[in-house]
């Protein structure tokens, strides 16, 4: 079994209601998306990310832009950037061995999602 059909089985049987699309698949916790992103070419790369968490325009750019340092420099494991101009995702990434154990990565991934994404709120707020 690959690393998405493991992703999949965990998430229903957790309670989740994945989706399949065409990057991975998509699921909700606590009211915010989050998308399991399946590469093919490698599949001991476990990426869990948390898009559009803020939208970025011209007048807001340079506050984003200090806010992701901030979040990067404080939060272990994620990275928080913009993969399109105008939205910023956060991402927990990893590498996983051939028999993981999603029971214990995925909720630590989310609960990092969940802390990047409140630094980055945070480092907002104080400008």
């Amino acid at each position: 079994m690959n690393l998405k059909e493991l992703m999949k089985q965990y998430l229903q049987e957790e309670g989740f209601c994945p989706k399949e699309t065409e990057f991975g698949l998509e699921f909700k916790c606590e009211g915010r998306s989050f998308v399991f992103f399946y590469d093919g070419d490698d599949d001991q790369y476990f990426r869990l990310m948390m898009p559009n968490i803020f939208d970025v325009n011209d007048e807001n750019r340079e506050a984003v832009m200090a806010a992701l340092n901030e979040a990067n420099a404080s939060v272990k494991v994620v990275k928080a950037y913009t993969p399109i101009p105008e939205s910023v995702w956060v991402g927990f990434e990893v590498l996983v061995d051939s028999t993981p154990v999603l029971g214990d990565i995925v909720p630590r991934g989310l609960n990092m999602l969940r802390t990047a994404q409140q630094t980055f709120y945070e480092a907002l707020k104080k400008g």
